[in-house]
């Protein structure tokens, strides 16, 4: 018999409006009150469960480093990218919109 390594993934989410000067006070005050535990999340704010082979395995490592597996991945990465939207985009790419306008700003001056 052989043993397979599964990973449990739960996912929480909330939303906190803050007053703050900008984007980054904001994301710091939030921070700031999630590290010292005033913001904690609670089974009511649960989103989602993932159950899936755990991808850092041993048993994975081979194929996971080889280039043509790699290669493949990434056609259909690319294939699936038209299909995601802005949001989606934005978390994939630069993690947060902040993060997009300012790029986006920045490259097109």
């Amino acid at each position: 018999m052989k043993t397979f390594e599964i990973e449990i993934t739960e996912t929480l989410q909330t939303v906190h409006n803050i007053d703050a000067n900008n984007y980054s006070e904001a994301y710091d005050i939030v921070c700031n009150k999630y590290n010292k535990e005033e913001i904690v999340l609670t089974s009511d704010e649960y989103v989602d469960t993932e159950i899936t082979p755990y991808l850092y395995s041993n048993s994975y490592s081979i194929i996971m480093n080889n280039p043509v597996f790699k290669s493949f991945i990434l056609k259909k990465a690319e294939d699936m990218l038209l299909d995601l939207s802005t949001e989606e985009l934005i978390k994939l790419s630069f993690g947060d919109i902040e993060s997009a306008i300012s790029n986006y700003k920045s490259n097109n001056q």
